[in-house]
């Protein structure tokens, strides 16, 4: 770990760095009372007493942030040797820093004394020790997220190294999530990865169901290689109904669909094809089947019409369930199919059509059905129709079949 920080003292040690600038100052102003109303009181009177105070110190405190931000106006990064830790909490020093990482040391006035290299190796010797903190920190996991970018690879193994133990807190934090994202962007080596995946691996759960873990997920999805990703395919296919019935994890096995190869996408799909009666009842998990439908191998797909169609009057009557039998009536390799098991129902199409998912169903069906299948609905439901013609709905189905008939 020592290689590389003793590589840049040896750069750094006779650079001759000047003094920190001292720090700022300014006068208070005066506030006038006559605006004060005095009650009697010795609390109120404290009280608006306090107010005048806060009042200054407002004033004060926009006076010094435009100090603050001036006095790196015309500064070099050498000047803050020893104290680039301080500045990363501050978001003026925090934007300072991520700016020399841009230009390498250059000042606002184009004045430069140090290459891109040297600078990010400044940076990166007196940060690497404190690379968990400043990743979750509101202003410094912006520069570390640009030090991820800009350090040697060599330096960048040391980061992650460092990190590592803490990944899954980084990962469910709002501002260490996108610090540990854009490491995962960076990592360019097989160490990198091995190291992200074995501090990860034991959380996809955990991270697939967290507001801010689900996007690490789903970051590495799309940027490591699937040989790579397959623990999180194994995990997802062992928990796939904890997962899949999850806000987040819904999207997570979603993204599994789009990045996994052909193996790792039939694994998968078949473990969601096998609970895809339970998930098409979940709100999130309906989503899941869908996905699979227009996604997935043929076998399973096969396997959940088989499941769904078997409980068709059943689903079209779910809030839930409903969405995903209009899924299968859309897919066009699969209409047919799915028409001729409604019609094998139609004793229930009553029941459909004074349900509120149920109709939908049906009106999708008259949608997308051939012209020999329309004519069969039309006729199977024409004798219902007297009953529901001054209801919305059956008004809608009522329009349909009578452009057919």
């Amino acid at each position: 770990m020592s290689s590389p920080v003793s590589q840049t003292q040896s750069q750094l040690a006779n650079s001759g760095f000047p003094e920190t600038p001292n720090g700022y100052g300014g006068s208070r102003s005066s506030h006038g009372d006559s605006g004060l109303h005095y009650s009697g009181n010795r609390r109120n009177n404290h009280h608006m007493n306090g107010g005048v105070n806060i009042h200054r110190k407002m004033h004060n405190s926009n006076r010094r942030k435009g100090d603050d931000a001036s006095k790196y106006a015309n500064a070099k990064l050498e000047d803050f040797t020893g104290q680039i830790y301080s500045l990363c909490k501050d978001q003026h020093g925090c934007r300072f820093l991520q700016r020399q990482l841009d230009l390498g040391g250059e000042t606002s006035s184009g004045d430069k004394s140090l290459s891109k290299d040297v600078a990010a190796t400044m940076i990166f010797n007196e940060l690497y020790l404190k690379i968990v903190e400043l990743m979750i920190d509101p202003f410094g996991n912006y520069l570390i997220q640009k030090l991820f970018e800009s350090v040697s690879a060599d330096q960048r193994l040391i980061l992650v190294k460092n990190a590592a133990p803490d990944f899954i807190r980084i990962a469910l934090d709002p501002h260490g999530t996108r610090a540990l994202q854009k490491l995962v962007e960076c990592i360019s080596t097989p160490e990198e990865s091995r190291i992200v995946i074995e501090s990860l691996c034991p959380h996809v759960v955990s991270l697939s169901r967290d507001l801010n873990g689900n996007h690490v997920v789903q970051k590495c999805l799309q940027r490591l290689k699937p040989e790579d990703n397959q623990f999180i395919f194994d995990t997802a296919s062992m928990h796939c109904g904890q997962i899949a019935t999850h806000r987040h994890g819904c999207c997570v096995l979603q993204r599994c669909l789009d990045h996994g190869n052909s193996r790792q996408r039939r694994q998968l799909s078949l473990k969601v094809a096998e609970i895809s009666t339970n998930l098409s009842l979940d709100p999130f998990g309906n989503y899941v089947v869908q996905y699979v439908l227009t996604r997935g191998d043929e076998k399973s797909i096969s396997m959940i019409l088989d499941h769904i169609l078997s409980h068709i009057v059943s689903l079209s009557l779910h809030k839930f369930g409903s969405n995903v039998i209009e899924k299968s009536l859309r897919i066009n390799h699969l209409t047919d199919t799915v028409i001729d098991v409604l019609l094998r129902n139609q004793k229930q199409f009553s029941l459909l059509l004074n349900d509120p998912y149920g109709n939908y169903v049906l009106q999708t069906s008259l949608d997308v059905a051939s012209p020999a299948d329309l004519a069969k609905l039309a006729a199977s439901l024409q004798p219902f129709l007297p009953n529901i013609k001054n209801t919305p709905h059956g008004r809608r189905i009522l329009t349909k079949i009578q452009n057919i008939l």
